[in-house]
């Protein structure tokens, strides 16, 4: 059985992020399973937070079945997205220890709005899953200032990515072309 909850029941249609807590029972006899996010146009997944590692193709691989494992999951946009209602698919592949598979899925329905819209002022917000996000990020003290203000609202916009800039870098192109006004005699 799969269970799937968002920390917030907005998605920014630019530059915004959410978490989806995906909450997994394993069929018994279970050796492993497999999740699989299918994401609608211009919504990406980030970070994995939980016992999995993911392969290449993003799927993210369970080894260690317990009672119930739980994953926590950023999802994000970058660039502008259509507004609306839209759903995240999760897909969960079981395999027991004869190699036999077993599939369920899930359909979370998901708002996605602009950030300065009426509909974006005043997510819900899943506590528990706010509260995941804080202790499986490592969000404590003072670095939890992305999470929250003070004011009881959550700033839920990824990070900035930082560009390193080296000074000397040349291309090829502009080392063959470069003048550098020296004259030599």
């Amino acid at each position: 059985m799969i269970t799937a909850r968002l920390a917030k029941s907005v998605l920014e249609h630019e530059e915004g992020l959410n978490h989806v807590l995906i909450q997994i029972i394993p069929p018994e006899g279970s050796e492993h399973a497999v999740v699989r996010f299918l994401l609608p146009e211009g919504i990406s997944m980030g970070e994995a937070y939980g016992a999995s590692e993911t392969d290449g193709s993003g799927n993210m691989l369970l080894y260690t079945l317990a009672s119930m494992n739980e994953l926590l999951v950023e999802i994000y946009t970058g660039e502008a997205v259509f507004c609306g209602e839209v759903s995240l698919g999760v897909v969960v592949l079981y395999t027991d220890l004869h190699g036999n598979e077993e599939t369920e899925q899930l359909a979370l329905p998901l708002r996605i709005a602009e950030a300065e819209s009426a509909e974006a002022e005043e997510p819900e917000l899943d506590e528990e899953v706010v509260n995941k996000v804080k202790a499986l990020a490592g969000l404590t003290g003072k670095t939890a200032r992305n999470y929250s203000d003070g004011t009881g609202s959550v700033d839920c916009t990824p990070p900035c990515k930082q560009t390193a800039f080296d000074p000397h870098y040349r291309s090829e192109l502009e080392k063959q072309y470069r003048v550098d006004g020296s004259v030599n005699t």
